[in-house]
């Protein structure tokens, strides 16, 4: 006979699964006391990521406060956890139940902890507990999580950047470390032995401590070990000529990637100045997505003389100085005629508190115009185009009707939306966005750096031809120029569909800061960039329901249009009807010889 309970919708473990996986820790094990059927699944969602090695560990065995070093003093605060006890056979059998589930091991000592977590002093693990971990471990080449796949261990001491070999094995696809400056003798003999662990790692994310020209031997030495590569993120100005070298050498590598500004992780532009790396006939011959840094008459050079750029689908550059408009259009040339399968194209100038911004601010005609834009025009296979520059661009609404209608691909446009503030200020008008309305039926984002002082004529507002963007999600403006919130909500609730988010302010805030301060950008202006942000953020609020409102209003004024429509067509229909009937009468009066 049948279970009925094995039909039921607790049963079903896709489902589970999804439910399960919104739930915290503490609810999770609730959930895993409710039956062994539920348990197995909670306890897979609950141990499937260990970002806690402290309070993993405490399922092995118990663990306690002690001195990490002995010292002359007679008292000495502990400062580390270390196990009350060896570990025995029972513990690593019981602690088996748990250890098979991990999948992702994450220890970062740089990440932010809870607030109410922040106030106290951050407690490690005592050197002890990794020795008797791989001393005591009964499994096979001493895998504590058996299953483990991802492994990123960040530690702030170089000291205990060591520990992370404890967990390494060859089962590990993804592996995150933070590398040191290294002191005679070198970090070389600790790089090799996770080479020989994690030989088969196929993404590799890395993170530096100090510029990379003081450690790019090690980073040489990790990635000559490490065969298999497919993914590598790196952070900004570490992909030197010589480590790119090196990476063109890997036979599976697909993806390159360097961090976001937003991390301000340490580097210098100067390791990246000169790029002209060397690089095999057969070098990347895998790669589809890549970002560097470097010059724009370099990336030019690398992206003309060499063969891989024909097979990108996706680069990033980020370049460490501004360019001349003609070398920009250049570098936009060669990507044009090289780079023919791409669909992801980004320039981002970083605005940091060393960008070497020119004083004063170029005059409007010196700047970037809509001709150094044209060559992408011709890259058909284009969708997403991010431009990111130091000053606003001198670029008008006229020229962005060029630009949508010769670009209808689009799919995500940023075209320097954040420039630092200088008396020109932007040429673009509310009035830019209405082309891309008009041709770009695609485009779900759309960034750019507007003047909205001046409030859209009346007659502009009633025009009900002008079109609405169909998909477009998000429209971020930086901190665009605006005086009133209400006309400007007007407005852009013709244009924007309902759902779309306004998104407004700077994405690097603390650096931009410095460098508008370096860039002699007087503080009322600073501080009138606060205001614009408010301003903003009241847009972003008063939109749905103005867009709502307005959508309510065309269904009405639709609805009533039909009712028009169709009275007319009744009318007409009765006009019809009596235009014959009183030609019958006069066909049958014409008969009968009779008169009114």
């Amino acid at each position: 006979m049948d279970n009925p309970y094995a039909r039921t919708v607790g049963h079903i473990d896709e489902l589970l699964v999804m439910i399960f996986s919104y739930l915290d820790d503490r609810s999770l094990s609730r959930v895993a006391c409710v039956s062994k059927h539920w348990s197995d699944i909670a306890l897979d969602c609950l141990w499937h990521e260990v970002s806690d090695i402290r309070r993993a560990l405490t399922v092995l065995a118990p663990l306690s406060l002690k001195s990490e070093r002995p010292t002359g003093t007679s008292v000495r605060p502990p400062n580390a956890y270390a196990f009350k006890r060896s570990l025995t056979p029972a513990d690593w059998q019981r602690f088996q139940r748990y250890s098979k589930r991990v999948r992702r091991l994450r220890h970062d000592q740089r990440q932010a902890r809870p607030s109410a977590e922040r106030e106290k002093r951050h407690l490690p693990l005592h050197s002890k507990v990794f020795d008797e971990l791989s001393a005591s471990c009964p499994y096979p080449n001493s895998d504590i999580f058996p299953n483990l796949q991802s492994l990123t261990w960040f530690s702030c001491d170089p000291a205990r950047q060591e520990y992370v070999l404890t967990f390494m094995h060859s089962r590990v696809k993804h592996l995150g470390l933070q590398l040191y400056r290294s002191d005679p003798p070198s970090s070389t003999t600790f790089l090799e032995q996770v080479c020989a662990r994690c030989s088969g790692v196929t993404s590799l994310e890395l993170r530096l401590n100090d510029p990379v020209r003081h450690i790019e031997v090690d980073v040489l030495v990790l990635l000559h070990g490490l065969h298999e590569l497919q993914q590598v993120s790196l952070p900004i100005f570490t992909l030197t000529p010589r480590i790119f070298t090196e990476l063109s050498r890997l036979k599976h590598l697909v993806t390159i990637s360097v961090g976001h500004p937003a991390q301000a992780q340490p580097g210098n532009r100067e390791d990246v100045a000169q790029y002209t790396p060397t690089l095999p006939q057969d070098g990347f011959s895998t790669l589809r997505d890549l970002a560097f840094s470097s010059q724009i008459p370099h990336a030019t050079l690398l992206l003309k003389n060499t063969i891989f750029p024909t097979r990108l689908t996706q680069l990033h550059l980020k370049n460490v100085t501004t360019a001349s408009p003609v070398e920009l259009r250049d570098f936009f040339c060669v990507v044009r005629d090289r780079c023919t399968s791409l669909r992801d194209l980004s320039v981002d100038y970083i605005i940091a508190p060393d960008s070497p911004l020119p004083l004063p601010p170029p005059p409007p005609e010196d700047r970037l115009n809509i001709a150094v834009f044209r060559p992408l025009f011709s890259s058909r296979s284009l969708r997403i185009f991010e431009f990111r520059w130091d000053y606003a661009l001198n670029l008008t609404d006229d020229d962005m009707e060029e630009f949508a209608s010769n670009w209808r691909s689009l799919e995500s446009l940023q075209l320097n939306p954040e420039p630092v503030p200088d008396p020109h200020g932007p040429k673009l008008s509310l009035h830019a966005l209405i082309p891309f309305a008009r041709y770009c039926t695609n485009l779900r984002y759309l960034a750019l750096h507007i003047d909205a002082r001046e409030p859209p004529e009346p007659s502009c507002l009633c025009d009900s031809n002008i079109p609405r963007f169909p998909r477009l999600d998000t429209l971020a403006v930086g901190l665009s120029v605006i005086t009133k919130a209400e006309p400007v909500t007007l407005f852009l609730s013709q244009l924007l569909p309902l759902g779309c988010h306004i998104n407004c302010g700077l994405r690097w805030p603390d650096a931009f800061d410095f460098a508008l301060e370096r860039a002699l950008v007087p503080l009322d202006v600073r501080t009138e960039l606060s205001a614009f942000w408010m301003r903003w953020t009241e847009v972003a609020k008063l939109l749905p329901i103005a867009t709502k409102a307005r959508l309510e209003e065309q269904a009405r004024f639709a609805t009533l249009e039909r009712q028009m429509q169709a009275l007319e067509v009744s009318r007409s229909e009765d006009r019809r009807r009596l235009t014959h009937l009183e030609q019958e009468v006069e066909d049958l009066r014409s008969r009968t010889g009779s008169s009114p």
